[in-house]
Parts: C-alpha cells; structure tokens; sequence
C-alpha cells in the first residue's frame, strides 16, 4: 500500500474519532455515561441527565444522586441509594437496591441478581426473565407498547415552542455528524481493504437470502454468548471480546451494504470506473441519511438497522471474516479452488491480489 494511501486513512482516522467524540462532548440534553471495566460513582446531589450502562465495571448511585435516564447492567455490579427516573435492567450483573433507593420506571433481570432491601421502591413493574414488551432499551429502541409512562420524562411535553425548535436542531446535528462520521468509516474502509469489502458484498448481492438468515442467527448466537459469559465473572474478558468483535461487525456491516448501494447508484449514474471507496462513501452517505429518515416512524430504524447488521455479520461469517470468497468454486482440473471465479461475476472479475 502507498504511504499517500496510508496517510489519507490516518487523516480520515483522525476526523473520524473527532466527529465521534462531538456528540460526547457537546451533547447536554442526554448525554449519558458508559462504564467498560472501570468503576464510576454518582455522588450525592449530582445528576446524570441521559442513560447509564455499565458492562463489566462497577457503579454507585449515592443517597441524593439522580439519573434522569435509563440504567443498563450487563456482567457488571451496580449499587442504588439514589434515583432512577427510568428504567433499570440487568443481564447477568448484579445490582443493589439500597432502602433509599428509588427506580420511576420497570425493573427487568435477565440472568442477574438483585438484592432488593426493605424500603426500596420499584415504581413500575419488576420482572425477571420476561419478554422486553413495554420495556426501553437504554440507548438503543423502544419496544412497542412502551409508553415511557415515568413522569418525570413529561417535561417533553411541557417544552416552549423555543425549546423544542432547540432540541429538534440539536437532534439535526447529531444526525448529521453520525451520517458524516459513517461515511468517514467507509471511507477508510475501502481505502484500506478495498477487495475485501467487494468480495463481502458480492456474496451478499449472491446469496441476499442466506446471508441474511446466518446474519441474523449470528447475533442471537453471539448476543446470548455475550450474556452467557457475562454472568461468570471469570469470562468477562472473553465476553467483552466477543462484544467488541461484535460492534466491529455492526460497523463493516454499514460499509458492506453501503458500497452495494453505492455501486448500484453510481451505476444508474453511468459513472465510469469508480473506485471502491467512492461507491462504498456515498453508498454509506445515502445509506444513512435513509436510516436516520426512516426512523421518524416507530420501530421502522430498528427493522432497518436490524437488515444492514444482518446482512453485514452473514458475509462476515459466510467468508470467515472476508478472507475467502462464498461459495468456492474448484477450477478445472480438480486443483485449488479459484478466488476469482467466486469473488465477481463473469462479466466483472477483481483483479488479483
């Protein structure tokens, strides 16, 4: 590879993890704390106004301490003598209920264990190893039915209109630096790996149906692993691992599907000879600005994120992680199997490694 190759990827790394940590820092309205392994205390009198998820770490929510947002413990402790205006939830951790503690929303365990004392207060309903109906996944998707019923989160609909002119731009640009930075990510991608993401998407454009159904297989498999691990604490690494493996798998799912809408674009366009990392780029921009508009309707972005991960982690798996073509394709003569024969069709064959 090229070093000028080398140093636009590093530039746009740079850019990237810039755009990504924006949101961080400027976001006021929600936003929110992640513990990964690391321990992290609310003290008394202050708040948290956005979500807590803690994963494999431990937190404290002091007496006087308020989070104004949902709770997620996944393999990790969690101690309230606080407030939870929201929801809280455990899988495979552990969480202590204080007598001062108090939770505005459901409590829901899922492989976990909760140490409930005299004098805590569950607002909503307590259940353990039931459906997610009714329940908000911090962060991530309302499930239907959910009618964020706390009241303390009725302060949405007692905004001036200023406030919520505010709150929609606000919510504008951080859609708009999510859709840049994922258009970044693919960038980088394709610059970097640009036969590896050609020969992910055309077994996607392939076999669309298998795909997908592995894809989505694949994540019930690899979250129930996640869970399952997590709850021994020995495994934690090893679950954290898999998460992360994961999330990397989500993200090359954008690029994967992006440069397959991007190739069918700039091919209606009649644009002659574009390269891998432009067709994965404006592939991805178009992908995302249609993900974010979709999701103006309920559940639509779930049903649509859920596909593009589908059908990302199902060529991940089918080629073991882009390394070999699916399916293989023996030339004649009985010898080794031809990469290129499967990689494209006839008509479009990669050039060799």
């Amino acid at each position: 590879m090229s070093q000028r190759r080398v140093g636009i990827a590093l530039i746009f790394v740079i850019v990237l993890l810039a755009m990504l940590a924006a949101p961080v820092a400027a976001q006021r309205d929600e936003p929110g704390k992640l513990v990964i392994g690391g321990s992290y205390t609310l003290r008394t009198g202050q708040q948290l106004d956005g979500d807590l998820g803690v994963i494999g770490g431990q937190a404290t929510i002091r007496e006087g301490a308020t989070v104004n947002g949902d709770v997620m413990v996944a393999g990790g402790m969690l101690t309230v003598a606080g407030r939870i205006n929201g929801d809280l939830a455990i899988f495979g951790g552990s969480v202590t209920l204080e007598r001062t503690a108090y939770v505005a929303g459901d409590l829901v365990s899922f492989g976990g264990s909760v140490q409930r004392s005299p004098g805590a207060v569950v607002q909503g309903e307590t259940r353990e190893g039931g459906a997610f109906d009714g329940f908000s996944v911090p962060g991530l998707w309302t499930a239907p039915g959910s009618d964020g019923s706390a009241p303390e989160r009725d302060f949405m609909q007692q905004q001036t209109p200023g406030q919520w002119f505010l709150a929609m731009l606000w919510r504008a640009i951080r859609a708009g630096v999510m859709i840049l930075a994922l258009s970044a990510l693919a960038l980088i991608a394709a610059l970097l790996w640009p036969k590896g993401i050609q020969r992910l998407g055309q077994t996607a454009m392939r076999q669309p149906a298998l795909v997908l159904l592995v894809g989505l297989l694949s994540w019930v498999v690899g979250l129930g692993l996640v869970v399952v691990l997590a709850i021994t604490f020995c495994l934690l690494p090893v679950a954290i691992a898999l998460g992360l493996a994961l999330l990397v798998a989500a993200l090359l799912s954008w690029v994967i599907t992006g440069w397959l809408v991007g190739r069918s674009l700039l091919s209606l366009l009649k644009l002659e000879n574009p390269s891998v990392a432009l067709e994965a780029t404006a592939g991805t921009l178009l992908l995302a600005i249609v993900y974010f508009l979709v999701g103006i309707i309920p559940c639509t972005a779930f049903i649509f994120g859920l596909l593009i991960a589908s059908l990302g982690l199902g060529t991940l798996v089918l080629t073991r992680f882009g390394t070999r073509p699916y399916p293989l394709v023996p030339t004649v003569g009985g010898g080794e199997p031809s990469d290129a024969l499967a990689l494209a069709p006839s008509e479009e064959l990669l050039p060799p490694e």
